[in-house]
């Protein structure tokens, strides 16, 4: 498939996105963007991929055809049997954790960021204690990702780091609520960014920055649609904040893939690609990085070595907890690696639906991904309540993370939704609280 109907078929699909929903970010135009961008790079072949099985492409289009299908049932459905507002009065739409004008939101975004800098701080200090000196740690970076691979680095209390994703969540929120960004908008990541140089990792980074502006967009639509109340955001404001946030990002993962020497002088690179191995930001890496995880899929289904019990990737919390009780043997967090000729071992999270569920899995799996986020999604903008948002949100980081992996993986995924659904009820009710003070 040439380059020219790759690009030509995303951007349909994106712009049919636009059409359908009525704004540029939406979850159609995200996933057609992510997966088509993934395809694309892939086959720009800067580095000597192999080409892609025509099953794998088999996958590839039927895994987005059923995507489009869910969208398209609610979509049907909604037209067909309901009338929805096309607008909002502001006193039909109220937000409970937002009822003393976003203070009590403030503090609790201060308190778990506060958790998040407290887990980054105590990781540091292990690592000191064990090499002697912030400089020695940096020196055994790779050493220090071998350790965490193989979890012999442990939490003071496992599920604490799962804390700051609820800062992460209620930033956006408030973000979008205060019609500007602010340092409450950047501290849960700069914590989280503090954390992840202790691991060496990128993957909290990618999922913490994906969470923001994934509830700032969503939110800040919702906001838009109050035909009482003219929304408006700060556009130099927004493109310092911006511009800052991500600069810290990228210098965090350019040190980060600096210090665990990462190898850029890949045998079989394309010249363009060779001109880029001293660059901090797009390296061969970073390109690899983007690209690699299409080809991991192909040679998986190639080689077909694999044996997956059911849903053990895509429910792997479950297994995770079985586990303690000697029922299973715990899943390996990391995946089996290919090489496509450079050994990678994420392989989009279409890869982990074949492993769990079968040829069935591919198509069920997308299409009721696509059914329940669009579902979400007009439910969200027809009430503005906050735990829709919620699981809105957490549904869109797995369309963030389709490239790579099926997100729900990671157990945070799964510890920060339910401390976030622990935690609204009590912040609706401080909020509460201190309106009627202050009234």
């Amino acid at each position: 498939m040439s380059l020219l109907l790759v690009a030509f078929i995303s951007t349909i699909g994106i712009l049919a996105g636009r059409v359908i929903f009525k704004k540029w970010f939406n979850h159609l135009t995200l996933y057609c963007a992510i997966i088509g961008g993934l395809v694309f790079l892939y086959e720009l072949k800067l580095l000597p991929y192999p080409d892609l099985s025509a099953l794998s492409w088999f996958f590839i289009i039927s895994a987005a055809l059923s995507f489009i299908l869910g969208n398209l049932t609610i979509v049907s459905a909604k037209n067909l049997f309901f009338r929805a507002q096309s607008t909002y009065q502001e006193s039909d739409l109220q937000i409970p954790i937002l009822a003393d004008g976003g203070q009590a939101l403030k503090y609790s975004i201060l308190f778990f960021s506060f958790i998040g800098l407290f887990v980054a701080i105590h990781r540091w200090l292990v690592l000191i204690s064990k090499f002697g000196s912030i400089a020695a740690v940096l020196l055994n970076a790779g050493l220090v990702y071998r350790l965490n691979v193989h979890g012999e680095i442990k939490e003071f209390i496992p599920i604490l780091p799962s804390f700051i994703y609820i800062a992460v969540f209620l930033s956006g929120i408030y973000s979008a609520y205060k019609g500007r960004f602010s340092f409450l908008s950047i501290f849960p990541i700069i914590c989280i960014l503090l954390k992840e140089l202790t691991y060496f990792g990128r993957g909290e980074i990618l999922f913490s920055l994906s969470e923001f502006l994934i509830t700032f967009f969503l939110f800040r639509h919702l906001l838009t649609n109050y035909s009482a109340k003219s929304f408006k955001f700060s556009k130099i404001n927004a493109i310092i904040v911006v511009t800052i946030l991500f600069a810290l990002v990228i210098s965090a993962a350019s040190f980060i893939r600096v210090t665990r020497g990462a190898p850029e002088n890949y045998v079989g690179a394309s010249r363009e690609l060779r001109q880029l191995e001293k660059n901090m930001i797009i390296s061969p890496s970073v390109y690899l990085y983007l690209s690699s995880d299409v080809g991991v899929f192909s040679k998986y289904l190639e080689l077909e070595k694999e044996t997956t019990n059911f849903g053990q990737n895509t429910f792997r919390i479950i297994y995770y907890f079985l586990s303690k009780f000697k029922i299973v043997v715990e899943p390996s967090f990391f995946q089996k690696g290919y090489y496509v000729p450079m050994w990678t071992n994420t392989g989009t999270y279409i890869r982990e639906l074949h492993a769990d569920f079968g040829f069935a899995g591919v198509f069920l799996g997308s299409y009721l991904l696509g059914l329940l986020i669009t579902w979400l999604w007009f439910k969200f903008y027809q009430g503005g309540s906050i735990l829709i948002l919620m699981f809105l949100v957490y549904l869109y980081l797995i369309i963030a993370f389709s490239f790579q992996m099926m997100v729900t993986r990671l157990n945070q995924w799964f510890f920060s939704q339910l401390m976030i659904i622990l935690f609204l009820p009590l912040l609706a009710r401080m909020a509460r609280s201190r309106k009627v003070i202050n009234s």
